[in-house]
């Protein structure tokens, strides 16, 4: 289901750009709001009680999209998603930087367990870092939706934007093995030995 909702999530600009060539934007904010719908019921089925309260945000975030597309016949409505995603990204980044762990410190601890101090500190930065870039790419992705250049927003939102995750992510990773020498394992591990010199993990 994740991997489907991620490919999904990749498709949307591209599924825009064509339905809108070829449809009205009633009849894919109709389009949307059945997927949308079969989205939430699937969810919801499986969902216990006490997490339906959390999702009920995101599923009326979503349901506004298709519902202003269907009452203004607005197609710059259905641009919004890659603005609401990035908004949803930042909060699950955001709000774990109070009272912690950061949500990259609990992704480190997965693949290494304890982590000294420094590099604690050293996830709640990069947590700051991945704010901010959800924060400016959502900035972006809402500028472009509110211009409604559908040609401009698909390749942002479709292509730029993720080479820029791909970018930050490489860049990312880079500076942690340079500090902390987590590169053991991997399949750059190879190449890492030749540029940095290995380093046993802490």
């Amino acid at each position: 289901m994740r991997t489907l909702r991620a490919l999904l999530t990749v498709a949307y600009p591209f599924a825009i750009y064509a339905a809108l060539h070829g449809l009205g934007p009633r009849s894919v904010a109709l389009c949307f709001a059945a997927i949308v719908a079969l989205r939430a019921a699937l969810t919801w089925r499986r969902a216990r009680r006490e997490d339906l309260r959390r999702l009920l945000v995101p599923a009326l975030l979503l349901g506004l999209v298709p519902a202003g597309t269907l009452l203004a016949g607005d197609p710059r409505f259905l641009l919004l998603v890659p603005a609401l995603v990035n908004g949803a990204l930042l909060v699950s980044f955001g709000r774990t930087l109070f009272g912690g762990p950061t949500l990259v410190e609990s992704f480190a601890r997965m693949q290494v367990g304890d982590l000294p101090e420094d590099e604690v500190l050293y996830c709640r930065h990069v947590t700051l870092v991945w704010c901010a870039f959800f924060a400016v790419n959502g900035a972006v992705s809402l500028w472009l939706a509110r211009r409604g250049d559908l040609a401009a927003w698909t390749l942002y939102t479709g292509g730029i934007s993720y080479l820029l995750v791909g970018l930050l992510f490489a860049s990312e990773f880079l500076v942690r093995c340079f500090r902390f020498g987590r590169y053991e394992g991997t399949l750059v591990e190879p190449l890492f030995r030749r540029l940095f010199r290995a380093r046993p993990a802490a």
